[in-house]
């Protein structure tokens, strides 16, 4: 286990979508066009009509991600995680009509009505995600 402590936090941030908008592209277009380096997500709700995702195949000592994709009309009940050295990371709980998932966030997923995100930028943080011996990405302080 490691711990990061830091102290200052600074701009917030929250994402309006509308219908058509790509969720995490319009994430990853904000943390660009702010210079936003450590984040923290702090609400994401949405209306949708398709969402790609992927999660953990197998169990194996080196994991295997599959990715899936679903049309229809959807509901996302949150979207958690964190933009750690320029980069999201994202899970996200959402369902259709008949079925519940809680995956990884890919990119494609399209708004219907409409999509709300929040964020609160942290400043003095000096992490990144560097893959572990498995090739598992881990944070940890930048080399």
């Amino acid at each position: 286990m490691k711990t990061f402590v830091g102290n200052q936090f600074s701009r917030y941030f929250i994402i309006g979508l509308q219908k058509d908008d790509l969720i995490l592209e319009s994430i990853q277009k904000t943390v660009q066009e702010y210079g936003i380096r450590n984040a923290i997500i702090t609400s994401g709700i949405a209306a949708t009509y398709h969402m790609r995702w992927h999660h953990i195949k197998d169990t194996d000592v080196h994991p295997t991600d599959e990715i899936l994709e679903h049309s229809a009309p959807m509901e996302v009940g949150g979207i958690s995680g964190m933009v750690i050295d320029g980069v999201p990371h994202l899970h996200c709980t959402f369902a259709d009509h008949e079925k519940a998932w809680a995956e990884h966030l890919e990119e494609g997923c399209r708004i219907q009505y409409v999509g709300e995100i929040s964020m609160i930028e942290l400043l003095d943080l000096d992490i990144a995600r560097i893959p572990n011996e498995f090739g598992v990405k881990l944070i940890s302080e930048k080399r």
